[in-house]
């Protein structure tokens, strides 16, 4: 009996020795004193001497060995808190913190903090986070702050032709990038012909792009899903902003109306050129200018409100005229692009565990131009209108397990292209249109959270979406999942598949966004396109800092892309859906990000390789090859140091393999289709086969800070674009060489700009 026992007695002592190591997972819950959450949050644990940044939603998890831990937590502008806890079971905490208002005074630069590091401790990867405190740092063109310029910074967002604002994520199109503004979806992303976006840099609180692993709730997009936040937190005073810069001014004023309940800001933006080359005799006919406002409503603690309200516009009135005053000749040319936004966001609180949140939207895109020369008038215009509305609830069942579940339906009303002529024209060009459309789309959506054992985090989704067009029904089941292996307290090993499908195109006349593009949905013609991706990932938080890696590859296959027949020309074309047509592609590639987010020196590197391929039956004789951004290289190297308190330095070198093209390369003469003579055939290469010049470019900005104990606080903000004057291919010139024989030649755009701004706040 003696062996039995003592295998028994030894068997007991074991399982209570590892039930004692078994780890205690604590859930913490950070807010302010107004219950605001409080995204970037610090938590430190000692003795471990563990770290960890609070999520958008305010939670942090973490596992623990049982026994005595001292908590630490921290946020700019709000007194620290530190707490003693002997834990001993599974433990959920709140904290509240405090306002610390003589830190407050010396806030130079006021917003969230989005930290790249906060994607270490979930199942999600492929997303890049932005702060507006890092956006407003990144020297562009003129000066002016601008989202999507510095997200064509990060790894796996590759730029078009230099100085737009279209993005093509891992292989995709422009098109295939949903970007919402406060939850409601902006189909024209650029100002002053896109070489400057339309959100104003004064109200935007974060930004986050999600490239992959996506979660059930969003989609409509095959590529990335960019979300764009403004301010949502209260104020008790008056606040007000200015800047001035070499390109446009922008005023932003918040007002409490009733303290911590009842909030409103109004922020406009407008471009001055056309004023001041008035002073030097001259004429710029252009202007754009955009308006935000958004009031915020908080009758209790469980309900939360919030109204956004966005419009913008794009204006050219053109004139030129003989200067002989016996002349009639007189041309005019007019055009205007509008966006226009509202939303109404409803967050409610159910309980501890349960929030339900509403958004209902509106969005419009508009263009119109018109042009006149004598008596022959040219008068086209197009027009997108969405409704919109999406609903969330999500539920904590245990510290380790949550579901988010809803709904989303939008309705488009589409009117493509309409052209109107008269006069001599009408003859060359007759009036027309594209029959306008209706669609609809519906999405049922549920996505689980959870944790199995110690290492593995897991998230497992479902989005069944839908589509009705003129008596057409699609619908599309996308899965989603989601792994997450912790390696350490401080890296992780993530995968994850997702499927996406995208029930509306655009209809381009060229490579890069112009005002003659169209939104058109699916038809019975045209299927939706589809995209099945994956990726697996390594994260890594260094202890003791705020520097984040990420290494991650990907790969995707698209089906039902929008292709164009050989020899279409688009332009004022209302019959382009006979020339559309359907094909693969596929994009894999690696990427890089090492990120510093805290100290005197911030900053980023960033690495892309990647490849991405088209197959249309109809194009390249059904032969693979290469997207048009199809862009092997994709670097940057993104440095912000603060010299003193009141002075910091930024750099951005950039780095990008050239865009392709296909190129002629001969020619044969063939009898004119009239027999009275002849005429030249192009021959062409392969399509994509040559590409344009590899691109680098250096930028410097310096920014001075006044004193912080000022009570009208101001920043200068001094840099230069393209240091070095290497400017960027935008296109392909063919140029005749004098033995007769032709050549090629890269027009660039924008050589060394210098600019300067000023800025001040109350």
């Amino acid at each position: 009996m003696a062996r039995p026992i003592s295998f028994i007695l030894f068997w007991c002592v074991n399982f209570l020795s590892t039930a004692q190591v078994q780890p205690i997972l604590v859930t913490g819950l950070v807010k302010n004193e107004s219950s605001e959450l409080l995204q970037g949050a610090h938590i430190t644990i000692e003795p471990t001497a563990v770290g960890i940044i609070t999520n958008e939603k305010g939670i942090f998890e973490l596992n623990l060995s049982p026994g005595k831990k001292k908590i630490t937590v921290s946020f700019t502008g709000y007194k620290t808190i530190r707490e003693n806890i002997d834990l001993q079971k599974d433990t959920t905490l709140y904290f509240f913190l405090e306002t610390k208002a003589e830190q407050l005074q010396d806030l130079i630069i006021t917003g969230n903090r989005n930290f790249q590091s906060d994607q270490l401790q979930n199942t999600r990867s492929s997303t890049l986070a932005l702060s507006s405190w890092e956006i407003n740092t990144i020297p562009v063109l003129g000066g002016e702050a601008d989202p999507i310029k510095t997200l064509q910074l990060l790894p796996g967002v590759a730029k078009g032709v230099e100085g737009t604002t279209d993005l093509f994520v891992r292989g995709g199109a422009a098109d295939q990038n949903l970007i919402l503004l406060d939850g409601a979806p902006v189909y024209n992303t650029g100002h002053l012909f896109g070489f400057l976006s339309v959100f104003n840099a004064d109200i935007l609180q974060d930004v986050t792009a999600i490239n992959g692993a996506f979660p059930a709730d969003v989609g409509g997009r095959l590529s990335s899903i960019m979300k764009v936040n403004t301010r949502s937190s209260f104020t008790d005073k008056t606040k007000v902003m200015a800047n001035v810069g070499l390109l446009a001014s922008r005023l932003m004023v918040q007002q409490p109306i009733i303290k911590n309940k009842v909030d409103v800001w109004v922020a406009a933006r407008r471009t001055y050129i056309d004023k001041v080359v008035t002073m030097f005799d001259e004429s710029l006919p252009y202007y754009f200018y955009d308006v935000n406002a958004k009031l915020l409503i908080k009758p209790d603690d469980k309900n939360r409100i919030e109204m956004a309200h966005y419009s913008g516009e794009d204006v050219l009135n053109f004139v030129r005229e003989a200067r002989d005053t016996s002349s009639n000749f007189r041309f005019t040319s007019d055009f205007t692009i509008a966006n226009t936004t509202q939303t109404l966001v409803w967050t409610r609180t159910l309980n501890e565990n349960s929030e339900s949140s509403l958004n209902i939207y509106r969005t419009r895109f508009n263009y119109a131009i018109q042009n006149q020369f004598e008596d022959s008038k040219l008068f086209t215009n197009s027009n997108i209108t969405d409704w919109g509305a999406k609903w969330i609830l999500t539920k904590r069942i245990t510290p380790t397990l949550q579901y988010a579940a809803g709904w989303e339906a939008v309705h488009h009303e589409v009117s493509p292209n309409v052209i109107t002529t008269s006069g001599e024209i009408a003859q060359l060009l007759e009036s027309s249109s594209t029959r306008g459309q209706v669609s609809l789309e519906n999405s049922l959506f549920f996505q689980a959270d959870g944790s199995l054992g110690k290492y593995l985090k897991w998230s497992s989704g479902l989005r069944v979406s839908s589509a009705y067009v003129a008596n057409t029904f699609y619908v599309n089941p996308e899965p989603r999942l989601a792994i997450r292996y912790e390696v350490s307290k401080t890296s992780a090993l993530k995968a994850s598949y997702s499927r996406m499908a995208q029930y509306l195109h655009r209809v381009s006349s060229a490579a890069v966004a112009f005002p003659t593009d169209i939104w058109y949905p699916v038809t019975d013609r045209v299927q939706p396109q589809t995209a099945n991706q994956f990726t697996l990932a390594y994260t890594q938080q260094f202890p003791g800092s705020f520097i984040f890696l990420s290494l991650e590859s990907y790969y995707k296959q698209m089906k039902s892309l929008i292709g164009y027949r050989e020899g279409t020309n688009l332009f004022l074309n209302t019959n382009f859906e006979e020339q559309l047509i359907q094909g693969r592609g596929n994009s894999y590639g690696l990427e890089f990000l090492l990120k510093k987010e805290s100290g005197k020196l911030t900053g980023w590197i960033a690495y892309t390789l990647s490849k991405s391929t088209r197959q249309f039956d109809e194009i390249n004789s059904g032969k693979t090859f290469l997207a048009r951004y199809d862009r092997r290289h994709n670097g940057s190297v993104v440095l912000n140091y603060a010299l003193v308190k009141r002075i910091s330095l930024t750099s951005v070198f950039e780095f990008i393999s050239g865009s392709r093209f296909t190129p002629v390369i001969g020619q044969y003469i063939v009898p004119a289709p009239n027999l009275g003579g002849v005429q030249l055939v192009p021959v062409y290469a392969p399509v994509n086969s040559v590409k344009l010049a590899d691109t680098h470019r250096l930028d410097l900005g310096l920014k001075l800070f006044s004193r912080p104990e000022r009570r009208y606080k101001s920043e200068w903000f001094i840099g230069v674009y393209n240091v070095y004057n290497r400017a960027t291919p935008i296109g392909i010139n063919i140029e005749p060489n004098p033995d007769g024989s032709y050549r090629y030649e890269q027009p660039g755009l924008f050589g060394t700009v210098p600019f300067i701004s000023f800025g001040i706040s109350i």
